[in-house]
């Protein structure tokens, strides 16, 4: 349950980068310091997300933008709850 949730988080985080006029990558960096999370954390997620194809990042984690699947995935789980 804490996997999804930490998942929600990140992927809402990086859906409101997409409303900024020039979206740009992510860092886990700012990632981690918005959830209170630790960087080592974030980039593990990152990895996870990228793996199931909801986000896509550099090898380490370290920078991401969401996907499609990813916004899709967050939409679907904010309906369900609304």
């Amino acid at each position: 349950m804490l996997l999804e949730q930490n998942k929600r988080q990140i992927l809402h985080i990086l859906s409101e980068n997409l409303k900024v006029p020039q979206p740009e990558v992510l860092d886990s960096t700012t990632i981690a310091e918005k959830l209170n999370m630790d960087v080592p954390t974030t980039c593990q997620l990152v990895k996870i997300l990228n793996e199931t194809g909801e986000v896509v990042s550099d090898q380490d984690g370290e920078h991401c933008l969401i996907t499609s699947d990813g916004l899709h995935w967050l939409h679907d789980k904010t309906a369900a709850r609304g």
